[in-house]
């Protein structure tokens, strides 16, 4: 009896795990809570980022004390702190300044999105 009961079970199993075809998709695109040890701070005001004001920075150290001058000088309203081996998620954002950091601590890129 039980034999002739598994498979009913295991397909009603399987059904119950089954996609409804319906998304609930977020318009909202921003993580919940950063990855890693990601650094973020972020502003309410700020424009779109322009990378190429603070391109001479690359290959300097970085210091959380260049946050401020990164972000005022590139005109983001975010910032994200990228180490070796942390996980980035690969949304873009237009207004956020990635800051890439070498294992040394010298800055080795800074992009926007």
């Amino acid at each position: 009896m039980i034999r002739k009961l598994l498979p009913l079970f295991l397909v009603a199993g399987l059904t119950a795990c089954a996609s409804s075809g319906t998304q609930n998709a977020s318009s909202d695109t921003t993580p919940s809570s950063p990855v890693g040890n990601t650094s973020f701070t972020g502003t309410s005001a700020g424009g779109e980022c322009d990378s190429q004001a603070v391109q001479q920075l690359v290959g300097k150290p970085y210091s959380q004390s260049l946050d401020r001058e990164l972000q005022s000088k590139a005109g983001a309203s975010q910032l994200r702190v990228l180490k070796p081996g942390q996980v980035m998620t690969l949304e873009y954002n237009p207004v956020r300044l990635n800051v890439i950091v070498e294992k040394d601590g010298s800055i080795s890129a800074l992009r926007c999105g």
